[in-house]
């Protein structure tokens, strides 16, 4: 039932050395067999692969071998100095490892079909998926513009039977990407029923009953379309504090656990200047701060731009296959848990560039989000380890709020 494809990977190309950053700079990179085989048998290559490409051990073929990085530069060994790659250019792009080839492209099967996604890592690949104004074409009212539920109702009104755990996957993926552009709502409330909906299937698929999920769907379809949810979500009180510690927290962690990487500490020093940081402060005595830049400066501007958000998020469903992952190492495989974690990056990302906006005030602009949006990507989501430890508990409904509402 995923019939609804983004709108992208066609149009990146990448720019080589005008790009802001380096997919060559402190990654180390996995090579197959065939890859270590084609290098070993260039006499002139023996040098680097003696220095810098070893051997795993793991026993299979896909990461056979690893390219490590000179601690002197962090770049790869093949780079040149016009930064673009030297096998490349000498031998051609089948002398790549199958992750340079690629990247940042990635294509997965995915219900059935392929399905093309770009990793927001790279800087050209984000501005490609968060600058477009349509990136997911879905079908929508004609009379309000809202996406249109009515066939999970009428699915609902006609489930019978069991149906295969992978095909209600994409069911529940096709109905994600309609929460996610229903402008009915704020943003924050689109995921806060997403999070509702991903306990129940989680409860639903844990004791093996497939067969409800379409039920679910048209009972949440029917929850969106008449906003039944609506006085409750009102209803929740803002904790600003509390959200600007966990904010805080985690660009703590990025500036000691990603001190190489000059974009990232620039954003993370604007976010810190936009909130008035102090370190010798309460929290408390920041919130106010932090709180009136999200209405002068971040609210305008993403009522203005909500498509960039928007876009953020529907890539991460694609390219997670939400709701079935990626999870962290240790934590169970399940909706809420995959909604829990895309609650909580997309958390941080709006709390730092809130902290942002407030740094650049009128001059907030795309090119900041695109900048934040990219460099966290390039830590969090090539680090499943990475948000592990956050004390901060979403899975509950006053969770996600706390995290989530502005």
């Amino acid at each position: 039932m995923v019939d609804i494809q983004p709108r992208y990977e066609r149009e990146f190309r990448c720019i080589g050395p005008d790009c802001e950053d380096l997919c060559c700079r402190n990654w180390n990179v996995e090579i197959d067999k065939a890859t270590y085989d084609k290098y070993t048998s260039i006499e002139c290559l023996r040098p680097i692969v003696d220095a810098h490409v070893v051997q795993t051990g793991d026993g299979g073929t896909a990461k056979y071998a690893r390219i490590e990085f000179p601690d002197s530069t962090r770049h790869c060994p093949f780079l040149t100095s016009e930064r673009w790659c030297w096998l490349h250019k000498e031998y051609g792009a089948e002398y790549l490892s199958p992750v340079c080839f690629h990247y940042p492209r990635v294509r997965e099967m995915l219900a059935g079909m392929t399905t093309p996604m770009l990793l927001l890592s790279c800087p050209e690949a984000a501005r490609v998926v968060l600058l477009q104004q349509e990136l997911v074409p879905i079908e929508r009212n004609a009379a309000d513009g809202r996406p249109d539920y009515r066939r999970f109702v009428r699915m609902a009104d006609l489930a019978h039977g069991k149906r295969p755990r992978r095909a209600a996957s994409g069911e529940v993926m096709t109905f994600s990407l309609l929460v996610i552009q229903d402008r009915a709502y704020p943003i924050w409330q689109r995921l806060f029923v997403l999070g509702m909906l991903s306990k129940r299937l989680t409860e639903v698929w844990e004791s093996r009953h497939d067969e409800l999920v379409t039920n679910l769907l048209g009972e949440y379809a029917v929850i969106m379309k008449e906003g039944r949810l609506r006085t409750v979500m009102d209803g929740i009180a803002v904790q600003t504090a509390p959200q600007l510690s966990a904010v805080i927290e985690v660009a703590h962690r990025l500036q000691t656990e990603y001190g190489d990487s000059g974009r990232m500490q620039e954003c993370i020093r604007d976010f810190m200047h936009g909130i008035c940081y102090e370190a010798r402060w309460p929290v408390e005595a920041m919130a106010p701060a932090y709180a009136e830049v999200y209405e002068r400066y971040y609210r305008p501007f993403f009522e203005e731009h909500p498509y960039i958000l928007e876009n953020y998020l529907s890539n991460y469903v694609f390219r997670t296959h939400f709701p079935r992952g990626p999870i962290p190492a240790g934590q169970p495989n399940t909706p809420l848990t995959a909604c829990v974690l895309m609650c909580l990056k997309f958390a941080v990302i709006k709390g730092l560039l809130i902290g942002m906006a407030g740094h650049y005030r009128e001059s907030f602009a795309a090119e900041h989000v695109v900048k934040l949006v990219q460099c966290f990507s390039k830590k969090a989501e090539h680090s499943a380890k990475f948000l592990c430890g956050i004390n901060h508990d979403l899975a509950s409904a006053g969770g996600m709020a706390l995290l989530l509402k502005n």
